[in-house]
């Protein structure tokens, strides 16, 4: 049987992410039929099907979703396994933080204020989407993960760091939009964006259950940030976000309206909870300092 090609689990891990072999594509910055190609070899190396084609999505299957998250691992490995060997050569420690898109200026900020207080360490940030696999962490492959939400601490050390007031997204011509102000009763027949790979526990805090305990309706799966804001401009959910995730001025097409009773959104730093990095806690220990005024 052949062997595994990293390139082609980071292919994988593209195309479960984007939902799509197209926007993988164009992700990857390689051609469409490239991807499908290289997919297509990844399926016949493993021996059975990985995704599901649809019109208008591609999903994994159960056999794809088991090899996806060996695919996080593995690939996280090997990176932080190259980045250590290139701190060797330069005689720095190196650091793996994984952190969230939305947070990943404030995180890198943070990761460059820590460095210039310990000149041996380099810390590597790595971005990942909100629901950022945490197998990566336990498996090593990174030293610390900034959280977003996560309701599985399993095996981890986690600290908070700071919260902040959720919001919701409406399309500009939802009849709530003219409002200044909502209640989280005002929005229970919405539909409400979901994201792939929840636990129940995350299911309910995304769409406001956590709160009322009133079930919520599930809008369009999504898997990245550019799947929330296209689901809500196209009319087919609302989506409850956080101040990081939004830009500074007004989307096209899209307004944010306050929302009375909805849970707030937690940023969160973890670390394994055995053999963890020597480092780590020091970084932990900085991040905690860093966001101390508004966080805590």
């Amino acid at each position: 049987m052949p062997d595994l090609e990293l390139r082609h689990l980071r292919y994988l891990i593209a195309v479960a992410e984007a939902g799509s072999i197209t926007r993988a594509a164009q992700r990857l910055m390689m051609t469409q039929p490239a991807l499908s190609r290289a997919i297509k070899a990844l399926e016949r190396t493993v021996g059975v099907p990985l995704f599901v084609r649809r019109s208008h999505a591609t999903e994994l299957t159960v056999a794809g979703g088991a090899l996806l998250s060996e695919a996080y691992e593995l690939v996280g490995r090997s990176q932080a396994a190259l980045e250590r060997a290139r701190g060797m050569r330069s005689g720095a420690e190196t650091l793996t933080v994984t952190a969230p898109l939305c947070d990943v200026v404030a995180v890198t900020a943070a990761s460059r204020s820590f460095e210039a207080d310990r000149p041996g360490v380099r810390v590597n940030v790595v971005p990942r989407e909100w629901l950022s696999p945490l197998h990566e962490l336990r498996a090593g492959a990174a030293d610390v993960s900034f959280l977003r939400d996560r309701h599985d601490r399993d095996g981890l050390t986690v600290d908070r760091l700071a919260r902040e007031p959720r919001k919701v997204l409406l399309p500009a011509d939802h009849p709530l939009a003219a409002r200044e102000r909502l209640t989280l009763s005002d929005l229970w027949d919405e539909p409400v964006t979901h994201w792939a790979g929840m636990s129940p526990e995350e299911a309910d805090h995304w769409t406001g259950a956590d709160t009322d305990g009133r079930p919520r309706r599930h809008g369009p799966l999504v898997r990245n940030a550019t799947d929330v804001l296209a689901a809500v401009a196209l009319g087919r959910a609302v989506a409850f976000v956080h101040g990081s995730t939004l830009p500074d001025t007004e989307l096209p097409g899209l307004r944010v309206r306050p929302v009375d009773g909805l849970s707030q959104s937690r940023l969160e730093i973890g670390v394994p909870a055995r053999n963890a990095h020597p480092v780590a806690e020091e970084f932990v220990e900085h991040a905690r300092d860093r966001w101390a005024p508004t966080g805590r």
